[in-house]
Protein backbone atom coordinates (compact mmCIF):
# COMPACT_ATOMS: atom_id res chain seq x y z
CA UNK A 1 0.00 0.00 0.00
CA UNK A 2 1.36 3.09 -0.95
CA UNK A 3 1.54 6.34 1.09
CA UNK A 4 1.65 10.10 1.22
CA UNK A 5 5.48 10.92 2.20
CA UNK A 6 5.72 13.42 5.13
CA UNK A 7 8.74 15.79 5.18
CA UNK A 8 9.30 15.35 8.69
CA UNK A 9 9.67 11.34 8.24
CA UNK A 10 11.95 11.87 5.09
CA UNK A 11 13.79 14.66 7.04
CA UNK A 12 14.56 12.74 10.30
CA UNK A 13 15.71 9.93 7.99
CA UNK A 14 18.42 11.58 6.17
CA UNK A 15 19.41 13.05 9.68
CA UNK A 16 20.08 9.27 10.93
CA UNK A 17 21.12 8.19 8.03
CA UNK A 18 23.88 11.19 8.51
CA UNK A 19 24.34 9.80 12.50
CA UNK A 20 25.06 6.16 11.37
CA UNK A 21 27.59 7.23 8.36
CA UNK A 22 29.61 9.43 10.73
CA UNK A 23 29.46 6.08 13.51
CA UNK A 24 30.75 3.89 10.83
CA UNK A 25 33.63 6.65 9.31
CA UNK A 26 34.40 6.64 13.38
CA UNK A 27 35.29 3.14 13.63
CA UNK A 28 31.87 1.38 14.72
CA UNK A 29 31.09 -1.92 12.80
CA UNK A 30 27.00 -2.01 12.48
CA UNK A 31 26.06 -5.85 12.50
CA UNK A 32 24.16 -6.78 9.31
CA UNK A 33 21.39 -9.28 11.27
CA UNK A 34 20.79 -6.98 13.92
CA UNK A 35 21.27 -3.30 12.63
CA UNK A 36 21.56 -3.37 9.28
CA UNK A 37 18.68 -5.15 7.93
CA UNK A 38 15.88 -4.00 10.23
CA UNK A 39 17.10 -0.57 9.34
CA UNK A 40 16.77 -1.15 5.52
CA UNK A 41 13.20 -2.90 5.86
CA UNK A 42 11.88 -0.17 8.31
CA UNK A 43 12.38 2.74 5.94
CA UNK A 44 12.45 1.09 2.68
CA UNK A 45 8.78 1.86 2.51
CA UNK A 46 9.46 5.54 3.87
CA UNK A 47 11.84 6.10 1.20
CA UNK A 48 9.33 4.98 -1.67
CA UNK A 49 7.05 6.92 -0.98
CA UNK A 50 8.67 9.51 -2.61
CA UNK A 51 7.16 8.30 -5.43
CA UNK A 52 3.91 9.67 -4.22
CA UNK A 53 5.15 13.32 -3.96
CA UNK A 54 3.95 15.82 -6.30
CA UNK A 55 6.11 17.23 -9.22
CA UNK A 56 6.81 20.44 -10.84
CA UNK A 57 9.21 22.06 -13.41
CA UNK A 58 11.97 21.44 -11.35
CA UNK A 59 11.20 18.18 -9.28
CA UNK A 60 9.69 16.30 -12.27
CA UNK A 61 9.01 12.77 -12.42
CA UNK A 62 13.04 11.60 -13.04
CA UNK A 63 14.28 13.61 -10.19
CA UNK A 64 12.19 12.03 -7.84
CA UNK A 65 13.03 8.22 -9.48
CA UNK A 66 16.84 9.84 -8.59
CA UNK A 67 16.23 10.97 -5.52
CA UNK A 68 14.43 7.65 -4.22
CA UNK A 69 17.85 5.38 -5.78
CA UNK A 70 20.07 7.91 -4.02
CA UNK A 71 18.06 7.64 -0.66
CA UNK A 72 17.70 4.00 -0.93
CA UNK A 73 21.63 3.46 -1.74
CA UNK A 74 22.73 6.08 1.12
CA UNK A 75 20.14 3.21 3.54
CA UNK A 76 22.86 0.74 3.29
CA UNK A 77 26.36 2.99 2.44
CA UNK A 78 26.16 4.92 5.33
CA UNK A 79 26.63 1.64 7.10
CA UNK A 80 29.93 0.98 5.39
CA UNK A 81 33.50 3.03 7.29
CA UNK A 82 34.84 3.21 3.20
CA UNK A 83 32.61 4.26 1.76
CA UNK A 84 33.67 7.60 -0.29
CA UNK A 85 33.21 10.48 1.92
CA UNK A 86 32.94 12.99 -1.48
CA UNK A 87 30.32 10.49 -3.13
CA UNK A 88 28.00 10.48 0.18
CA UNK A 89 27.97 13.80 0.42
CA UNK A 90 27.34 14.36 -3.35
CA UNK A 91 24.48 12.40 -2.45
CA UNK A 92 23.64 13.84 0.81
CA UNK A 93 23.48 17.36 -0.76
CA UNK A 94 21.18 16.27 -3.71
CA UNK A 95 18.66 14.69 -1.11
CA UNK A 96 19.21 17.48 1.06
CA UNK A 97 18.48 19.98 -1.76
CA UNK A 98 15.61 18.26 -2.79
CA UNK A 99 13.49 17.60 0.53
CA UNK A 100 14.26 21.67 1.02
CA UNK A 101 12.75 22.12 -2.23
CA UNK A 102 10.02 20.09 -2.15
CA UNK A 103 8.61 21.59 1.34
CA UNK A 104 9.28 25.20 0.00
CA UNK A 105 6.65 24.41 -3.06
CA UNK A 106 4.79 22.17 -0.65
CA UNK A 107 5.32 18.90 -2.96
CA UNK A 108 4.54 16.49 -0.27
CA UNK A 109 0.89 14.49 -0.52
CA UNK A 110 -0.41 12.88 -3.97
CA UNK A 111 0.19 14.00 -7.19
CA UNK A 112 1.82 13.27 -10.09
Amino acid sequence: MSRNPSFSELRALLDEVARRYEKARAGYEFDFDEEIEPFLKGNEETVMSIRNMKTDFRFNAATRKKAEEEFMELLMACHMRRFSKKVYREKYKFLNMWLAHAEREALFGCGH
